[in-house]
């Protein structure tokens, strides 16, 4: 078993879900740095992700790394599917580094730029599976601004079985539960309405999909792919397009994701090129802004009915026009900013909050500190009260955000409403009573289904014979 850790410093490994049998990778290929002049690296402040099933063609993968010249974002990574493979060899291109398992033929291969590796960590990690594969990336410094020094990237290629509800890549293995930023992409040959709610699903698309989606809900992963933007086109055929090319991000990772594309230009694949970019969140706070829908209108009427425009230029031309234009604008967006309370927001901001919740807060809070100067049951009485109507005035706000938000859902927040109104899931374990350790339910299932046996008890030595005659005292 091999070892490689590219970067100047090592590590310790994370934990990865998969059962590790090796790291393996192809060295086939003799990467090169990109010529000096030819500038094609990537951008330090984002990182671009390359998604694409090959098709196993040797002539799709020098077409797809040549059309990153006409990305906006060079990639770092490139996570191919069913790539080329000869001889247990996979292509080379200039300025890139590939790994594989290792098997014969590989069905997924990822390809990094020099330059990333140079900067960072990167481990691959598998387990003996020729569709499956995950990177480690880490880095002695914090990721896009964030607390996580890694960050783990699973690329699979799941095939099916005769039998559609049966995938060669199973759900638990894509979407294990991690408290670190993972990204899941990949072939997964799974139909879904999330993803296409516009297709005719036969009866074996319908079985197949639930399961990777509902893990995908529990371990509470987003699906970035937007509804209908298919990612195969068949190239022979009456089959329509579809969505099977997807990638699922967990909430650490969630708020690095800048955008999902598919703005490459075609490589002579079925499938299409995919783009994701991750970037920092902007750490600067949004700057006040007017809230237009708290304005005082009762207060501002006569001052609009009162407001006069500024006379006019006989015969302006077009630049006193505009002027003349932009003064009057200013003067009313004045008068309206006068009466119109300025928003603040900050990282603690809550979308369902309202100015009346701040009254109840300032009110719960003034008959919560009342007791403490003069300790009496009516005192007592008013704070609870007031904290009761408090609360009950948060979940009021809560239920009308959430049904505005149900009612405005867009084709891009549908499956965040989903995941918001799905909840995660309880846990299945039983709780046992008496038993809080996993030792002790260990022992209570023990007990409960293997009793322990009654003790034996030897028979006495000396048996009665039941046709020896009765003893007689004659």
């Amino acid at each position: 078993m091999v070892s490689v850790v590219l970067s100047p410093w090592r590590s310790q490994a994370l934990p990865l879900h998969l059962a590790i049998v090796g790291f393996v990778p192809v060295m086939n290929n003799r990467p090169m740095p990109p010529p000096p002049g030819q500038g094609l690296v990537p951008a330090p402040a984002f990182l671009s992700i390359i998604q694409h099933n090959c098709l196993g063609s040797w002539n799709v993968f020098p077409s797809l790394f040549e059309s990153f010249k006409e990305a906006t974002i060079y990639p770092s990574i490139v996570l191919l599917q069913d790539p080329p493979v000869n001889k247990a060899h996979l292509p080379s291109f200039n300025g890139f580094k590939s790994f594989s398992p290792p098997v014969r033929k590989p069905r997924v291969a990822p390809y990094l730029h020099m330059s990333f590796l140079s900067n960072y960590t990167v481990l691959p990690r598998f387990n003996g599976v020729d569709d499956v594969l995950a990177l480690d990336i880490s880095s002695n410094e914090p990721l896009f601004g964030t607390a996580f020094h890694s960050f783990r990237i699973i690329n699979a290629y799941s095939t099916n079985s005769t039998d559609h509800r049966v995938h060669s890549v199973p759900p638990d293995v894509l979407f294990p539960d991690l408290g670190f930023p993972l990204l899941v992409l990949g072939d997964l040959k799974v139909h879904n309405p999330l993803t296409d709610p516009l297709r005719n699903f036969s009866h074996g698309e319908i079985l197949s999909s639930p399961p990777y989606f509902e893990k995908a809900a529990e371990s509470g992963f987003a699906l970035l792919n937007p509804p209908c933007e298919y990612t195969r086109f068949p190239l022979v055929g009456n089959a329509h397009p579809s969505v099977i090319d997807l990638a699922f991000a967990n909430p650490p990772l969630l708020p690095l994701v800048k955008c999902w594309e598919a703005s490459l230009p075609s490589t002579g694949s079925d499938h299409i090129p995919i783009t994701i970019t991750l970037a920092a969140p902007s750490l600067n706070q949004k700057p006040p802004h007017p809230r237009w829908a708290d304005t005082d209108c009762d207060i501002l009427d006569p001052f609009i009915k009162g407001f006069k425009v500024p006379t006019a230029p006989p015969c302006p031309t077009p630049p006193q026009l505009d002027e003349w234009m932009s003064e009057s604008l200013n003067r009313l967006v004045a008068l309206l900013k006068e009466h119109t309370p300025v928003s603040r927001p900050s990282h603690h901001s809550k979308p369902w909050w309202t100015p009346y919740l701040s009254i109840f807060r300032r009110e719960y809070h003034k008959a919560a500190r009342a007791p403490r100067k003069h300790d009496s049951p009516h005192m007592q009485e008013v704070a609870g009260t007031s904290k009761a109507e408090y609360f009950k005035a948060i979940k009021a706000a809560k239920n009308k955000h959430w049904s505005s938000f149900v009612l405005a859902a867009t084709p891009q927040s549908l499956w965040t409403a989903k995941r918001f109104g799905y909840g995660r899931a309880q846990p299945r374990f039983p709780s046992l009573p008496g038993a809080e350790t996993p030792l002790q339910m260990n022992n209570v299932h023990l007990e409960h289904f293997v009793p322990p046996k009654e003790p034996f008890t030897p028979p006495p030595r000396l048996r009665p014979n039941k046709s020896a005659l009765p003893l007689t005292t004659d």
